[in-house]
């Protein structure tokens, strides 16, 4: 397992090197000249006799200026048919009746907690993706749809046992994949639905190969639901234990069709056509979308007290807790001026303190957006609900001002109410949560990677 996140740090890393901008500049040479012409006519001074003509004296000066300098125009155009951020899938496969992942729903649910570990048999396997890009594969006279890309990882669990360790022949793990797609568009709006069969192959750490065909509904602010079947089939002899090397006679190969449901996140989809179109004339469908949301805050409630003891002098402390969100997007409603908004993220956790924590997948949120200046300070009410793990009802507002390129700080006040999960992974069951709690607060925190759209920029 420690291999697994070694190669996948590795692939994130390798990853920075896909282009994302294509710049395109046109150079020109500036010629001005300027020409200025003075004539001056001078009288003779004198008597002069009437009906006699006199020439006059004049002088003509002539200045010409000439100047040359070069000019440089930049346009900046998408560089990426696909560029993604985190794609997971649940798979219905064949196998083992009494054992399987436990994932749930888009291999998200259940995730965090320690239900993975029982033996469900829902869904047989999932797949986990990083970083998907895709850019044009112009092949075959450039016919149009076929793309050519790689992720910076992605793995396939199969049958995961309830034991904490993966099984031997229980998952294909890829660090750069290969992939061919051809798209079919259904609908060539956003938001897309299109059907892309797919030839893929991993190489390190894993060797496999994975064929088969998606249905694409996004990109949406980043969102896209996928619908999949194919069959993928490899070997992990190469993350077989070094030191037990001689004595591991187990398989570590696995083959498997599959058909099933997935969500992607921060994954955004171009067609060929918008490849010629400048960033600043892009069509946006989010008021916002966000790669991390973190607010510090503090517990306006009696349970933060427990932080006496390693606050100075016993006092409770300034920040008691945070409110987290990845991978988040707000979609304004197609009514109005477009400042109510429905959103979700991918992954929520408020926790307030100790006593006060609950988490979510894809939690419902509510809100408007306030115009305080300029569309550059925002006031958000909002209402969120979060159903899977946890129930939390969460209401609040947040002040967000945009300090710096895909970057905004925030101050956010609120009331959160759950119902407390005992059977949280990492260990949080053993700090004594409650089995429901309620509290006020303030914080303030940042957005990295957090882009503001304004309702006009949205409805263009």
């Amino acid at each position: 397992m420690k291999f697994i996140l070694a190669t996948a740090l590795a692939a994130l890393t390798l990853s920075g090197c896909f282009p994302i901008t294509r710049i395109e500049r046109d150079r020109y040479t500036i010629t001005q000249l300027d020409s200025t012409i003075r004539q001056n006519t001078q009288n003779i001074p004198g008597d002069r006799d009437n009906g006699v003509i006199y020439p006059s004296a004049s002088s003509v000066d002539i200045h010409r200026q000439y100047v040359q300098h070069d000019s440089e125009v930049t346009r900046s155009y998408p560089a990426f048919l696909r560029l993604g951020g985190i794609e997971t899938a649940s798979f219905l496969t064949s196998g083992s009746s009494s054992r399987g992942t436990g994932n749930g729903l888009f291999g998200l649910y259940d995730l965090l907690s320690g239900k993975h570990l029982t033996n469900t048999k829902t869904f047989g396997a999932n797949m986990y993706r990083l970083l998907p890009y895709e850019v044009r594969l112009r092949w075959l006279h450039d016919a149009p749809g076929w793309t050519i890309g790689t992720a910076g990882a992605e793995l396939f669990l199969k049958q995961q046992d309830t034991t904490a360790e993966l099984a031997p022949g229980g998952y294909l793990v890829g660090v750069l994949p290969l992939y061919i797609r051809k798209r079919f568009f259904l609908r060539d709006q956003i938001p897309f639905v299109m059907v892309q069969p797919f030839l893929g192959f991993g190489l390190f750490p894993s060797q496999y190969l994975n064929v088969g065909v998606t249905l694409d509904v996004g990109s949406y602010g980043g969102f896209n639901l996928r619908g999949y079947a194919g069959y993928v089939a490899g070997s992990s002899n190469l993350l077989r234990n070094s030191n037990r090397r001689h004595i591991d006679s187990a398989d570590y190969s696995t083959a498997f069709p599959y058909i099933g449901i997935g969500i992607s996140a921060l994954d955004f989809v171009n067609k060929t056509e918008e490849l010629f179109v400048e960033w600043k004339n892009q069509k946006h469908s989010a008021l916002e979308v966000s790669v991390l949301n973190l607010d510090l805050v503090r517990s306006l409630s009696s349970n933060a007290q427990q932080f006496q003891s390693v606050a100075p002098g016993g006092a409770t402390p300034a920040i008691t807790g945070l409110i987290a969100r990845l991978a988040s997007a707000t979609y304004p409603l197609p009514f109005g001026e477009r400042r109510l908004f429905v959103g979700t993220s991918l992954v929520n956790l408020v926790a307030l303190s100790a006593t006060e924590t609950g988490f979510g997948i894809l939690p419902i949120r509510a809100g408007y957006r306030f115009n305080v200046l300029y569309d550059e300070l925002n006031l958000e009410p909002f209402a969120e609900l979060t159903y899977y793990p946890q129930s939390i009802v969460h209401i609040g507002a947040r002040l967000s001002l945009p300090m710096f390129d895909f970057g905004t700080v925030n101050v956010v006040a609120g009331y959160a109410r759950g119902a407390a999960n005992s059977d949280i992974a990492f260990g949080l069951d053993n700090l004594g949560i409650g089995t429901s709690w309620s509290a006020g607060y303030i914080g303030i925190g940042i957005g990295i990677g957090d882009v503001f759209h304004s309702p006009a920029e949205v409805m263009r």
